[in-house]
C-alpha cells in the first residue's frame, strides 16, 4: 500500500503553540511548552482555525510536550461548544501517565461537546480523525 505524503499548507505560530493545516484535511495543533495550557492559548488556536478555515470545521490532531497539561479552567472551557466551533473532533496524543489521567478525567467529567479521544499513537489518532472528514 502506497502512503500519500502529507504537506503543511499553512502554519500559525504562537509563543506556546502552533497550528498547522495539513493537505489531508486535518488541523494539527502542537503545544510547544511544558507549562499548563490556559484559556488564552485555546483562544489563540481557535482564532487561527477561524482565520484559515473561514467557518469550516476541522478534525484536530493535538500533540504536546511530555508533561504539558491543561489547567482545570482550560479543561472546563475546552469542553464547551463555544470554545471551538471550528473543531469537528479532537484527538489528543499523550506521552505520560499524568496526561492519561487528566485526559480520562476530561472525557469522563468535562464531557467535551465534540467527539474526543485520547491516543498514545499519532498514527491511530490520525486514522480515527479521518473518519470525520
Amino acid at each position: 500500500m502506497q502512503t500519500q505524503e502529507v504537506e503543511i499548507i499553512k502554519e500559525y505560530h504562537f509563543e506556546e503553540s502552533s497550528v498547522n493545516f495539513r493537505s489531508d484535511g486535518l488541523a494539527w495543533i502542537h503545544i510547544k511548552t511544558s507549562n499548563d495550557v490556559e484559556i488564552k492559548h485555546v483562544v489563540e488556536v481557535v482564532s487561527a482555525l477561524e482565520k484559515f478555515g473561514k467557518g469550516k470545521k476541522f478534525p484536530l490532531l493535538i500533540t504536546t510536550q511530555k508533561f504539558t497539561l491543561p489547567s482545570p479552567e482550560a479543561r472546563a472551557y475546552i469542553a464547551t461548544p463555544e470554545s471551538d466551533p471550528f473543531a469537528s473532533a479532537e484527538a489528543y496524543v499523550i506521552q505520560s501517565f499524568s496526561q492519561k489521567l487528566v485526559g480520562n478525567i476530561y472525557i469522563s467529567f468535562n464531557k467535551p461537546a465534540r467527539p474526543t479521544r485520547i491516543f498514545t499513537s499519532e498514527e491511530k489518532a490520525i486514522e480515527w480523525l479521518k473518519t470525520f472528514l
